[in-house]
């Protein structure tokens, strides 16, 4: 049995696609008969600091308040020095980093070089992080240019969860390995299956995600309203939290067919996308393999993405999905292309299913992590 440790800024209940592939890679890596360490950020105070659970055990470095839903700063106090001594008696055999500009990877790769304890990199990213300000985009250029070089000191073996992840790394000087693709748990696909059940009367289309800007929900929106001039038998789905979710709901208190959940738990959201007929992910973020357009496959919907990311490795043409420009107009547009042929709606889904059941198990790609991933002697 080996000890392996995966540290990662943002961990469950927080809810994200990092989160989801640290979660599942945890989770194979235990029923491989592993023992399985998160180290994370206790960005809620009701977090417990340390914490028993079947997939691992989870270690949460404490986080200063300021940024912590977008981005958490760990403390380097008595309480992180406490945490990093009790993780050095974990007798841990391999560590693996998600992505690069997180204080938690950085305090991974001093920890990885004190101990002499091998590691990886797996990167999330595929152009540089934005909080959609141009001052403080280029301020974060500048620390993400940083921070990563800091790293690069201490870890020497990159990889990306997409292509375009591993591309993005030469952007730091960085050669990345190989690719260690963001994936689904296939054993869901029969536990939720059951969940598919498409309406005949109306078209629903949904968003989940992050609400933030640079997500494109607010240009979703727009789309939506302006096709629900045209069309009265569409309704739009926005699942997720975030800090643009009260602005949200403010705006769209009177609309009858826009339905704003919040955040819910993963199993609604595999119920939601079972109902749903176009999934529209309209990122202009930071994308590596986007799980949410994974997951919409898994139910059977048609796809409407911006091309961020890896997304054109899911969806190669459009036989499998729809690529779609970053302006209201450009998703509007497909979405409506969709709207007038169910019969498409259909193929697209059927198509992504098959794509994402044979190309994106998680059962493949823990399974390759684990054999090339270094461990001590």
């Amino acid at each position: 049995m080996k000890t392996i440790a995966i540290f990662s800024g943002y961990y469950l209940p927080h809810l994200g696609g990092v989160e989801r592939y640290t979660y599942n890679l945890a989770k194979r890596l235990t029923l491989m008969g592993n023992k399985v360490i998160i180290v994370t950020s206790q960005y809620d105070k009701q977090l417990k600091e340390i914490e028993e659970t079947d997939v691992a055990k989870i270690y949460r470095l404490p986080t200063f308040k300021i940024f912590s839903g977008r981005y958490p700063i760990n403390k380097k106090n008595r309480e992180f020095k406490k945490i990093m001594q009790m993780l050095e008696k974990e007798n841990i055999d391999s560590v693996i980093i998600q992505t690069r500009f997180w204080t938690t990877s950085y305090f991974a790769s001093k920890f990885v070089a004190k101990n002499n304890i091998p590691s990886c990199l797996i990167e999330h990213g595929s152009t540089h992080f934005t909080v959609n300000n141009k001052v403080l985009d280029k301020f974060g250029e500048i620390y993400e240019h940083a921070i990563t070089n800091k790293i690069k000191k201490n870890v020497k073996d990159f990889y990306g969860v997409s292509k375009k992840c591993t591309e993005w790394l030469k952007h730091f000087n960085i050669e990345a390995k190989g690719v260690f693709y963001n994936s689904v748990d296939t054993s869901e696909i029969e536990q939720f299956k059951a969940y598919i059940n498409k309406s005949k009367d109306k078209i629903v289309i949904t968003y989940t995600g992050r609400m933030i800007e640079e997500k494109g929900v607010l240009k979703l929106i727009e789309a939506f309203k302006n096709l629900s001039k045209k069309y009265k038998n569409i309704e739009l789905n926005l699942a997720g939290e975030g800090p643009i979710l009260d602005k949200i709901i403010e705006e769209n208190k009177q609309e009858k067919n826009i339905h704003i959940l919040g955040k819910i738990s993963h199993e609604e959201v595999m119920k939601l996308l079972g109902k749903t007929h176009i999934f529209v992910n309209p990122s202009s973020f930071s994308e590596g393999l986007p799980t949410t357009i994974l997951e919409a496959g898994m139910m059977k919907c048609a796809v409407v993405a911006t091309p961020m990311g890896g997304t054109t490795e899911i969806i190669s043409n459009e036989d499998i999905g729809y690529i779609c420009g970053f302006e209201a107009e450009d998703v509007s547009a497909k979405i409506e292309k969709l709207i007038n042929d169910k019969e498409e709606i259909s193929k697209l889904g059927n198509n992504l299913y098959n794509v994402v059941k044979n190309n994106f198990s998680w059962d493949v790609t823990a399974k390759k992590i684990y054999e090339t991933i270094k461990y001590k002697n």
